[in-house]
């Protein structure tokens, strides 16, 4: 062992001991927990100035190594399906599928047994059990069946089986088909918005491989995925094609008038099973792209392009899918498809007679933390205009939270009439994961033609892939998982200082999102505003950007969000005027200010992946966090040449 690991070894140790010289008892508070925790991870031979990441976090893969998550957040995911786990351990059925009474917790458990009695993904099935039309094979799978048959390729239409598989929520081919809330009018109101995809097809080896385990012959698989390749080739150039007029509404009158070789009307009343009239108005980008689009469909053999869209369309379903069936990625797969039913049982199950407490806790934070930035806008370090300042104070004031992502008047009745359509086969995992895309689908078009809810009452329908909060732009809403609100993140008897690390960071990261350069055009009521924009052209706001945008990043809206979310998380937090607690805990040595940086340090720990979805990495995110933040190279005495100081910090608000 070399004399590095040897005094982290004796260090890990021996940090307990110090932390906690009285502690007793088997069951150590949620502070000590946290303290305990925070101290594992910390490397000490790491100078805090030279880099904070590797200093605060340095040890959190030894600490974590025999785990199956990688990071706090997925740390989290595994908290929450393992207690979910445990809940239907020996779970007995309310009432049966026969009967078709069950109740929304039996299907969970139905879909959850499913899973974990499924050995392996058996993608034919599901290419079984969705095909281009009601009458045609796909070719591929005929020949498979019957090597000497003709594929009768007069029969098949592109659109109308994307229109088909669009009714399982796969928009990867040829067209991407989303739905917006109409963010220029009325936030209220959803759009159908068409657009070119922007994936792209996977590798060759891996189509092969795909088309292999269908039972394609070896040669004929590789041939066709070379054959899809140079056809992908040509899609993207196509997508190249510049777009010189960006999104516009037009009604399906005026699109057949102008593109009348693409049926979109009858490609939308195949959708939503049910005819949109003439003069409903859609929202179209890249005309050029679809209109090239059409002339090159209309040149390529019928059959190469429904190979292109089944292949397509199986990846699609992998990566849908639970990936080993295991108890955990099983759970995992059920909080996916049945997001809402998932919330719910999660809430009465798990926080019951405190969900009270949590709530009003969470606002008391949301509120202190909108009253500090508040503050800072009355200050007005960007000399706005006082309408532009009015604006901007009015979509604070105005700004929700949304705990679990539920309407206010969910009970048991509104889950059960939510999935009254679903029947979950207890013998057929690939039926049941299409009849729950096709609900999320059905559900998410639903909205066109549904009344606005209430505020209150208003739920996001998502792919269910995040445990950590999130804002919508025209819901001027920050939506809070029910997975955020348990440690390392948050517990209601948390030390203050310990809740602000976390939690407090990451809210106010989100609340800052209204206030970005991507944010801030939205009005109170999540539409655009004139008053926004004028914010934009604003030369400190410009110089402010200009400042976060080096070293260059892809995030910059992130990177501003971090930025400001630290500052108003920390004046929250120690402002002289604050409520909060921000005294020395009797739990540590630690000072309050250096325990509150290494708390927001523990979001970003974990083990660095090659990917980062809209982020920077999170070693790179807390380095440009704290050295641009004059409070923390102040705590920890940074002085010019440390990496953890800059001569030139950004400014903003």
């Amino acid at each position: 062992m070399n004399l590095h690991r040897a005094l982290t070894s004796l260090t890990l140790f021996l940090l307990p001991l110090l932390i906690h010289p009285a502690r007793k008892g088997a069951f150590a508070s949620v502070n000590e927990n946290q303290i305990q925790a925070i101290t594992s991870y910390v490397d000490p031979l790491i100078n805090p100035c030279d880099d904070y990441y590797r200093y605060a976090c340095g040890n959190w893969a030894n600490v974590h190594s025999n785990e199956q998550y990688y990071e706090v957040t997925s740390l989290m995911d595994h908290k929450v399906n393992k207690r979910l786990i445990d809940y239907f351990q020996n779970y007995q059925l309310e009432g049966s599928s026969e009967a078709g009474n069950e109740t929304y917790t039996d299907k969970l458990f139905l879909y959850y047994q499913t899973c974990r009695r499924t050995k392996s993904l058996q993608l034919k099935r599901y290419l079984q059990l969705v095909r281009p039309s009601s009458h045609l094979d796909w070719q591929l799978m005929l020949e498979v069946r019957e090597p000497n048959a003709t594929w009768p390729a007069e029969r098949f239409n592109w659109l109308f089986t994307l229109a088909k598989l669009r009714r399982y929520n796969f928009k990867g081919a040829f067209i991407e088909h989303i739905l917006l809330l109409d963010v220029d009018n009325d936030s209220n109101r959803y759009l159908i918005d068409l657009d070119k995809p922007t994936d792209k097809l996977a590798d060759e080896i891996v189509i092969a491989a795909l088309l292999i385990e269908l039972g394609v012959e070896r040669a004929r698989a590789i041939d066709v995925a070379k054959q899809l390749h140079k056809f992908e080739e040509r899609l993207l150039i196509l997508r190249d094609i510049a777009d010189k007029r960006g999104p516009q509404s037009i009604s399906l009158s005026k699109l057949k008038d102008e593109m009348p070789e693409v049926p979109w009307q009858l490609y939308l009343q195949l959708v939503l099973s049910y005819t949109l009239t003439e003069d409903y108005e859609v929202q179209i980008n890249n005309r050029e792209y679809f209109r090239a689009l059409n002339k090159v469909l209309e040149n390529t053999e019928p059959s190469l392009i429904d190979n292109y869209i089944m292949v397509k369309f199986a990846l699609f379903l992998m990566k849908d899918s639970a990936d080993n069936f295991t108890k955990m990625d099983c759970m995992w797969d059920v909080r996916k498809k049945m997001e809402l039913a998932v919330n719910f049982l999660y809430k009465q199950q798990f926080y019951g007679g405190s969900d009270a407490k949590y709530i009003a806790d969470v606002e008391r934070i949301f509120n202190l933390t909108r009253r500090e930035f508040s503050a800072r806008l009355k200050n007005n370090r960007m000399k706005l205009l006082p309408n532009q300042l009015e604006f901007l104070q009015s979509k604070l004031s105005a700004m929700r939270f949304n705990i679990g992502n539920l309407p206010a008047s969910a009970d048991e009745r509104f889950i059960d009439k939510y999935y009254a359509d679903v029947h979950i086969d207890p013998n057929n995992y690939h039926k049941n994961q299409l009849l729950l895309l096709k609900l999320r689908s059905r559900k998410e078009h639903d909205q066109l033609t549904a009344p606005a809810p209430s505020p209150s009452d208003y739920y996001f329908i998502s792919d269910g892939d995040s445990c950590t909060p999130y804002f919508l732009f025209p819901k001027n809403l920050v939506i809070i998982p029910y997975a955020f609100l348990q440690p390392p993140a948050y517990h209601v008897n948390m030390h203050d200082i310990m809740k602000m690390g976390i939690f407090g960071f990451v809210l106010t990261h989100e609340i800052m999102h209204g206030f970005e350069y991507s944010g801030v055009r939205f009005d109170s009521s999540g539409i655009t505003d004139w008053l926004g924009k004028s914010i934009l052209s604003e030369d400190e706001f410009v110089s402010g950007f200009e400042c976060l945008s080096y070293p260059k990043t892809d995030s910059l809206d992130e990177r501003a969000a971090d930025f400001m979310g630290i500052r108003v998380a920390y004046d929250t937090l120690f402002h002289p005027n604050s409520s909060m607690n921000a005294r020395q805990p009797s739990f540590t040595d630690i000072t309050p200010r250096r325990l509150f940086f290494l708390n927001v340090a523990q979001f970003f720990c974990g083990n660095l992946q090659p990917t980062f979805y809209e982020h920077d990495a999170d070693d790179v995110r807390l380095r440009q966090t704290l050295k641009q933040f004059e409070a923390f190279t102040l705590e920890y005495e940074c002085k010019p040449g440390d990496a953890m100081f800059v001569e030139k910090r950004c400014e903003l608000y």
